[in-house]
């Protein structure tokens, strides 16, 4: 299912492109606290903004908001990067004495299929001699953060945020909890499922239903909507999720309850049933669960899920 996607300015200062780095650099890492480099005036290095990756690299980013001019020569937003402006960035940067594993050349610059191949082939050379490897982002990186993340939405762009109508944001939870049952949990059949992973998957859609978050299977945010089903302004939508969410609720009890008297158990990578009945009831609820989502769906206008 598409999202719905919207387009944001570029900040009007350099200062504020910074600080939306940081921001963009937190949501992407999941780096709960980056950090900007120095202040006016003091050398940096090369770099604007030091962040710790979730898997422990340590990466620098230097922003540059690029300017070009329009046809009667006023200053717009989005002039090219060229090769030599990275190159004097990676060399700027070699003097900084953090030790990097990434260096992102930062820009509002429209996206550039030559300037990234250019960086994926120096990031190639740079890690067989054990350098900090390279990254271009452009303004296209940053709107695709901001759509998938409704507080980086707000931190930055409220005015934008908040610019929405209750239908348009409705239309915009309904997709993002119609992506979140777009997992083989909901598709395959019971006796082909991993147990651990079924179950995080179950976990990981009670928790979008409930929250808005939605993260891949190592836990990584994939997209956020706050507030969850019970924000939908739409009552019909609401009441609609709640009988989703009741449903998916009683499934999960009921999976847990034939673990617990025997009736379900795991042989290796798999899920054993003892019971073919109660196999038939788990795959039943499932299905419930599905078909209760396309009602929403329906409401909504949005195109509904394959059901077994």
């Amino acid at each position: 299912m598409p999202d719905i996607t919207q387009a944001f300015a570029t900040p009007a200062y350099w200062q504020q492109f910074e600080d939306l780095t940081v921001g963009v650099a937190r949501v992407v890492f999941g780096d709960p606290a980056p950090q900007k480099v120095g202040r006016q005036g003091q050398s940096q290095g090369g770099l604007d903004v030091l962040v710790t990756a979730e898997d422990g690299r340590a990466i620098g980013i230097q922003c540059k908001r690029r300017d070009g001019l329009d046809q009667e020569n006023r200053s717009k937003v989005g002039g090219v990067i060229t090769r030599e402006i990275l190159a004097r960035a990676i060399e700027d940067v070699e003097t900084h004495p953090a030790k990097l594993d990434l260096f992102i050349l930062a820009t509002t610059a429209k996206p550039d299929t030559i300037i990234q191949n250019e960086a994926a082939m120096i990031s190639s050379d740079r890690r067989k001699a054990k350098k900090f490897a390279v990254m271009a982002w452009s303004w296209g990186d940053y709107e695709a953060a901001l759509n998938r993340d409704d507080r980086l939405q707000n931190d930055y762009y409220r005015t934008v945020a908040q610019g929405l109508t209750g239908a348009e944001r409705d239309t915009l939870m309904l997709g993002l909890f119609a992506e979140a049952f777009l997992r083989p949990a909901f598709r395959d059949r019971l006796n082909c499922e991993h147990p651990d992973n079924f179950k995080k998957a179950v976990e990981d859609t009670q928790r979008v239903l409930a929250t808005g978050e939605l993260v891949d299977r190592e836990g990584r945010m994939v997209r956020r909507l706050a507030g969850g089903l019970r924000s939908l302004s739409d009552d019909s939508l609401r009441s609609g999720m709640e009988t989703v969410c009741a449903r998916l609720d009683k499934f999960r009890a009921t999976l847990v309850n034939a673990e617990r008297v025997g009736t379900v158990s795991q042989q290796s990578d798999w899920f054993l049933f003892h019971d073919r009945n109660i196999q038939d009831a788990l795959e039943a609820a499932r299905r419930e669960v599905v078909t209760a989502l396309n009602s929403v769906l329906s409401k909504g206008g949005l195109a509904l899920l394959p059901e077994r």
